[in-house]
């Protein structure tokens, strides 16, 4: 029974996983919730008003009132902290990941609940509101994120349970069916002890509730994982033992024995994940965003830059010199803070998922390595982005004209961009023979991040983390035009907050009579 049950687990979510691995269909990724805390927002609303069409069936059935009562509760009070303050609620990536676990798998079991075995209108809000719910991929990615962020960061999943992120106590603990779901998913990752270490913060949290009740979710479903992750991991003792506690056997059980040579067998013919006991050293990435790059920087001095053009001689700007090579500043208070909210709301309506553009397919498609929602907005829009698009070209001293149009980003949960150059480096493609390459990005930080969300080049080393109102600059190109491969950079994983940024990439056609291009 055991092994029918982790062996009905491993193949269900092996055809989750191989259909995840099979690539990305746009319609499969077009919600990606998780990617943005802007989107998630309606999640808690649309939550709200589950929870509301469960209050009403409650009256309808008297012999089920004291359980969906306790339900609504439990449920209403976690909801309630979100509606109070979304963006704050929403910041920490645990009760993200946590909502998106809830609308996946609290609410279908509670649909299932409802409808045995009587059936009532209040099922239908349920029925209605299923197709804009989040999906298996949804869920993927939201565990995906909090793994992210346990790997990048360092952080220790006793911790993370409790609230605890980088040493600094939050209002949120972690469910046990949330502790579960991410040792499944990392299980389904071949991530065998990782995978047992969370499914263990599940058994130590569980306990006979009206919630666990409701949900059919008993011990033996987390002893049950627990005891595969074990076997994959050569630890037969130990999965014995989890047999057990799963089904109360005594070692002198008949089953047990016969259970023990199953697992025994098992064990001889699967692969052991030694290496997952090995905790690696932090590589240059993760050393910056965990900020032990931010001593490096202002090694150079600040200024008013009065000469990038006319205007700027009368209206100079805040610069801070941080690199020479590649040239890299960064400009303090040069938007304010209604620009930086009209921004937003012109952004809020067009957010989709944010790609990333392939040598291969000649187009942008979507990746795992960058989670994140954006749009573009065109100069031309309105005089805030007018303004702005001028203001780039006075900090730059550089001409936007066949530029790409200005992309405003927001990421949400474990949001991040792995390393990458800007620049395109490809002769043979079209927009860039047309226009020239990307000679320089600008940054703009739209909000502050409680927590990570640094920008980080790894090769410099230098890291900057986000600071509302400033803008990083720095060149993609060298002199001859050729991509200066010390610009690889990296967007950390948030971990608290919601990072909204802006960017500009400044084609280097537009720049034949204002900057020297040399060999």
């Amino acid at each position: 029974m055991f092994l029918k049950e982790c062996w009905t687990t491993t193949i269900i979510l092996s055809i989750a996983i191989a259909h995840l691995n099979t690539g990305y269909c746009m319609s499969d990724w077009e919600k990606s919730f998780s990617t943005s805390i802007a989107g998630m927002e309606n999640l808690l609303l649309m939550e709200s008003t589950l929870i509301e069409s469960v209050q009403q069936f409650t009256v309808e059935l008297e012999q089920k009132v004291h359980r969906l009562k306790s339900l609504v509760s439990e449920l209403r009070a976690e909801n309630q902290k979100g509606l109070d303050n979304p963006e704050e609620y929403l910041h920490n990536p645990l009760n993200g990941y946590a909502l998106i676990r809830r609308m996946y798998y609290d609410w279908p079991n509670i649909e299932l609940f409802m409808t045995d075995p009587i059936n009532s209108a209040h099922v239908g809000v349920i029925q209605q509101l299923r197709p804009q719910m989040p999906s298996w991929t949804d869920l993927t990615e939201a565990a995906e994120a909090i793994y992210r962020l346990q790997i990048t960061y360092g952080l220790d999943p006793g911790d993370m349970v409790q609230g605890i992120l980088n040493d600094k106590q939050y209002n949120v603990q972690m469910k046990t069916v949330d502790r579960y779901f991410m040792g499944y998913y990392l299980h389904g990752q071949a991530k065998y002890f990782h995978s047992a270490y969370w499914t263990y913060q599940a058994i130590m949290s569980h306990e006979d509730s009206e919630y666990n009740a409701i949900m059919d979710f008993g011990k033996e479903k987390v002893y049950a994982l627990y005891g595969e992750t074990l076997v994959k991991q050569n630890r037969t003792k130990d999965a014995l033992i989890a047999m057990q506690q799963a089904y109360n056997l005594k070692p002198t059980d008949a089953l047990l024995m016969q259970r023990r040579n199953e697992i025994e067998f098992l064990a001889n013919i699967t692969t052991n994940e030694v290496t997952e006991f090995l905790v690696p050293e932090p590589d240059p990435y993760q050393l910056g965003c965990r900020g032990f790059y931010s001593n490096y920087i202002s090694n150079l001095h600040c200024l008013y830059n009065r000469t990038a053009s006319a205007f700027l001689q009368l209206a100079p700007l805040k610069m801070e010199i941080l690199q020479l090579d590649p040239y890299m500043v960064l400009y303090h208070d040069i938007i304010s803070e209604h620009e930086i909210e009209e921004l937003k709301n012109m952004a809020r309506p067009d957010l989709k998922r944010a790609t990333v553009y392939s040598d291969d397919n000649k187009q942008p498609i979507v990746v795992r390595t960058r989670t994140a929602k954006s749009t573009g907005i065109d100069e031309e829009i309105s005089p805030t982005t007018q303004r702005l698009n001028q203001r780039i070209m006075d900090m730059t001293g550089m001409d936007t004209n066949g530029s790409e149009a200005l992309q405003i980003m927001n990421y949400g949960l474990g949001g991040h961009y792995d390393t990458h150059y800007d620049f395109f480096n490809v002769s043979s493609d079209l927009k860039v023979v047309k226009e020239g390459d990307r000679v320089a990005t600008v940054l703009i930080y739209l909000s502050d991040v409680e927590q990570g969300g640094a920008t980080v080049f790894p090769n410099i080393p230098t890291a900057v983390f986000p600071k509302k109102g400033s803008a990083l600059v720095w060149y993609n190109l060298k002199n001859d035009l050729e991509g200066n491969w010390l610009t690889l950079h990296a967007a950390c994983p948030v971990l608290i907050g919601s990072k909204w940024v802006a960017n500009k990439w400044i084609r280097s056609k537009a720049q034949m009579f204002r900057r020297q291009c040399y060999k």
